[in-house]
C-alpha cells in the first residue's frame, strides 16, 4: 500500500491505499467464513460418527461460542490499546484457525475434539475487531454501507464453504478434510499480512497515540450509563441465538430427520445464507438512509413469519425454498445492530472494543442457546428449532421497539 510521510512522522493513506484496505479485509473476510460455515456440515458427520446425543452436539458449538465471544471482547480490547498492529491480529486469525481445525482432525477423543473446534471459532473470532474498526474508523461516511459489504462476503464463504465441504466430504472422511483445511488459511494469513503492513489507524485516528485502558474502560461505561447500549445489546442477543439455532441445528434436522446426504445438506446451509451476499449490502446502505431501527424491525418481523412457516413445513421443496428466502435476511440485522453501536461510540476511538464487546454479547447469548435446544430436542425432536428461533425473534423485535 503506497503511503506518504507527513511532518510528525504518520503516515498518509493514498487513494490507492483506501481501496486495497478495504478491498483485502473485506475479501479475506469470505475465507474466515468458508470455514466457519463448512463446520456445520462437518458435524452432522461427527455426530454420526461419534454416536452423540444432541445435547452433546450442542455443547460442541457452546464451546466455540463461549471461546469465540471471550476473544472477541479480549481481542476488541487490545485492537484499541495496539491501533498499529491490527494487520498482525487479521493475519493470526485465520492462521490460528486452521491450526485449531487441524488439530481437531488429530484429536482422539469427543472432548479435545471439542476444545479444538473452539480454538479454531476463538481464533476466527478474533477478525472481526480489527476489520471492522478500521473499515469504520476510515470510512465513516460510508459505515453502513461498508460494514455490510463485509458481513456480504463473508456470506460468500457462507455459501461456498457448506457446498465444498459436502463435496470433500463424498471423497474422503471429515478428519482428512480438517487436515488439509490448514493450508489455506494459514497461507491467506501471510499475504493478507504484507498487503495490509502498512494500516495503521486511519484518518480518524492520524496523529493519536492509541488509547490507554482506563481510557477505553472509562469511554465504555460512559456508553452502559446512557442505556441504549445494554439494550442493543439484548437485541443483538436474541437475534444471534435465533440465528445460531437455525446453523446449527437445521444441519442436524436434515442429515437426521430428512436423511439428506452431506451435498443436499451442504446446499441448503448454504441456501440459508446465500441471498444475503446480495440483500446484505443493500440493507446496509438502506439503513445509511432512512435509519437503521426501521431496517431491524422489518428483518426481526420477517424473520419469524419465515421461521415459523419452516416449522408448518417440516420437508420438500416448501421447506427448501423458505430456507432460502431467510437466507436474504438471516444475517441482515447484526451488521446494522453493529452500525448502531458504532454510530454511538462516534469519535470516542472505541471502535475495537465496540465491536469485541458486540461480538463477544452474541457469542455468549449463543452459547447458551446450542445447550437449551438439546435438551429440548431430546424431548420434543429437532423439528422443535424453529419455533425455538420464532419465540427468540419475536421477543427480539418487541425489544426492537425500545431502541
Amino acid at each position: 500500500m503506497v503511503q506518504h510521510q507527513t511532518a510528525a512522522g504518520t503516515t498518509t493513506p493514498s487513494a490507492a491505499g483506501d481501496r486495497l484496505v478495504p478491498a483485502a479485509i473485506i475479501g479475506s473476510h469470505a475465507v474466515q467464513h468458508t470455514y466457519g460455515q463448512g463446520f456445520l456440515v462437518i458435524l452432522p458427520v461427527v455426530y454420526s460418527s461419534l454416536g452423540l446425543a444432541p445435547v452433546e452436539a450442542g455443547l460442541i458449538d457452546t464451546i466455540r461460542r463461549l471461546t469465540g465471544g471471550i476473544s472477541s471482547m479480549g481481542g476488541g480490547l487490545l485492537v484499541d490499546r495496539l491501533q498499529h498492529y491490527r494487520a498482525l491480529m487479521l493475519a493470526l486469525a485465520l492462521g490460528l484457525m486452521g491450526v485449531g481445525y487441524f488439530l481437531a482432525a488429530a484429536a482422539p477423543s469427543y472432548i479435545l475434539i471439542a476444545l479444538a473446534f473452539g480454538l479454531a471459532t476463538g481464533a476466527g473470532s478474533l477478525w472481526h475487531p480489527p476489520a471492522l474498526s478500521i473499515l469504520s474508523q476510515r470510512f465513516p461516511g460510508r459505515r453502513g454501507l461498508l460494514i455490510a459489504l463485509h458481513r456480504a462476503s463473508g456470506s460468500v464463504g457462507d455459501t461456498v464453504g457448506p457446498v465444498l465441504v459436502g463435496i470433500l466430504l463424498r471423497a474422503m472422511d471429515w478428519r482428512t478434510v480438517l487436515q488439509l483445511s490448514i493450508g489455506p488459511a494459514v497461507a491467506i494469513g501471510g499475504v493478507l499480512l504484507v498487503a495490509l503492513r502498512w494500516v495503521s489507524a486511519g484518518p480518524a485516528g492520524r496523529g493519536k497515540a492509541s488509547p490507554g485502558f482506563r481510557e477505553v474502560f472509562g469511554g465504555l461505561a460512559g456508553l452502559f450509563r446512557a442505556g441504549a447500549l445494554p439494550r442493543l445489546m439484548a437485541v443483538a442477543g436474541l437475534r444471534g441465538m435465533a440465528d445460531n439455532s437455525l446453523l446449527v441445528f437445521l444441519p442436524l434436522y436434515l442429515s437426521e430427520i430428512l436423511h439428506l446426504d452431506p451435498v443436499m445438506v451442504g446446499l441448503h446451509v448454504s441456501l440459508l445464507t446465500g441471498l444475503g451476499i446480495i440483500t446484505g449490502p443493500l440493507l446496509g446502505g438502506l439503513s445509511d438512509r432512512v435509519g437503521r431501527k426501521r431496517v431491524v424491525l422489518g428483518v426481526m418481523g420477517a424473520s419469524a413469519v419465515l421461521a415459523a412457516g419452516m416449522g408448518l413445513v417440516g420437508q420438500g421443496l416448501g421447506l427448501t425454498v423458505l430456507v432460502g428466502l431467510m437466507g436474504a435476511i438471516l444475517y441482515g440485522a447484526n451488521p446494522i445492530l453493529q452500525a448502531v453501536a458504532m454510530d454511538l461510540a462516534e469519535g470516542l476511538r472505541l471502535e475495537g472494543s465496540i465491536i469485541g464487546l458486540m461480538w463477544g454479547n452474541n457469542a455468549l447469548f449463543a452459547a447458551i442457546s446450542p445447550l437449551i435446544l438439546g435438551l429440548l430436542a431430546q424431548h420434543f425432536g429437532l423439528g422443535v428449532v424453529f419455533w425455538y428461533a420464532l419465540g427468540l425473534y419475536l421477543a427480539g423485535t418487541a425489544l426492537t421497539l425500545t431502541l
